[in-house]
């Protein structure tokens, strides 16, 4: 593996930890700078997944820090006592289900959003990254896969 190629990899593994870039943006940039995809893919996501996993502890850490500093509403059900768009966001994840979360977070959401959101309503921070992570994953080889196949099907060369 040459030196370009070594420094492509560390773009794509920070570019994957960077919030709202997603692994999902990075993975096709370094298939199209000439990297082979398995590298790439396991870059992209190695970055993603480890602040996913800060994110989701971070969301739990945050709730028991809110529910200890504003206290719970007996009606809320033990849940912390906060405004009109945590409820929105937290019946929406109620509703739907944590898989939901995870497949729309690195489309929409973002991934750390997804698992700090999830963590914040109350979901333990592994189920969290594990749901959040499989979306990931599923998303970034899905991003690979249509990288490959869009550079075979239009006959664009890597520099």
């Amino acid at each position: 593996m040459t030196g370009a190629n070594i420094a492509i990899l560390l773009g794509v593994l920070v570019g994957g930890a960077a919030p709202w870039l997603e692994a999902v943006v990075v993975i096709p940039g370094g298939i199209l700078a000439g990297v082979h995809p398995v590298p790439v893919v396991i870059a992209g996501l190695a970055g993603n997944l480890a602040t996913v996993a800060g994110a989701a502890w971070f969301g739990e850490r945050v709730r028991a820090w809110w529910v200890a500093r504003r206290g719970t509403r007996a009606e809320t059900g033990g849940r912390p006592d906060t405004g009109g768009r945590w409820q929105r966001v937290e019946r929406l994840v109620r509703r739907w289900g944590l898989p939901a979360l995870a497949v729309l977070g690195p489309i929409g959401l973002g991934t750390q959003l997804s698992a700090l959101v999830a963590g914040g309503i109350g979901i333990t921070p592994r189920a969290a990254f594990v749901w959040v992570g499989a979306g990931t994953v599923a998303w970034g080889v899905v991003a690979a896969i249509a990288a490959v196949t869009g550079v075979s099907l239009t006959g664009v060369t890597a520099p």
